[in-house]
């Protein structure tokens, strides 16, 4: 199965859609782990959504070309890769969160499986990274 042929204002309103909806369910008694993945994802998707707009382009198969040529993890879900792109990754550093039962780790890239199969993590590092994925989702939106 192919990828979807997202365009750029597709992706930056799937951003808007996501990031709202995780905005709105703050102080609901709901899974952190599902905020979290509605963050992880509008962050992915409005990072592409400006990436298409830096390079001039307008859809997943632009991105992903850029991407290849580039030799660079930018249309996939490596959202710190997707951060230093854009030139934000100095202000809102992406760091890997502990994993409590294997001792391992999650990559940025990997947010969205620690959060969608909820495998136990250390809070205060989750905690930490949701905070950055909420500064840049507030970046994204005035850019």
């Amino acid at each position: 199965m192919s990828q979807l042929n997202i365009t750029r204002r597709e992706y930056r309103q799937s951003y808007e859609k996501h990031y709202l909806l995780y905005c709105r369910t703050e102080g609901l008694n709901l899974s952190p782990a599902s905020r979290r993945l509605l963050l992880f994802y509008s962050v992915e998707c409005g990072l592409k959504s400006l990436i298409l707009k830096q390079i001039g382009k307008n859809n997943f198969e632009d991105l992903k070309k850029y991407s290849e040529n580039k030799k660079k993890k930018l249309h996939g879900h490596d959202i710190k890769a997707m951060a230093e792109e854009i030139g934000i990754i100095q202000k809102y550093t992406l760091k890997k969160i502990r994993l409590k039962e294997s001792g391992g780790y999650v990559l940025p890239e990997q947010y969205n499986q620690l959060w969608r199969y909820g495998a136990a993590a250390e809070k205060e590092e989750e905690n930490r990274e949701e905070a950055t994925l909420r500064r840049i989702a507030e970046y994204i939106a005035v850019h």
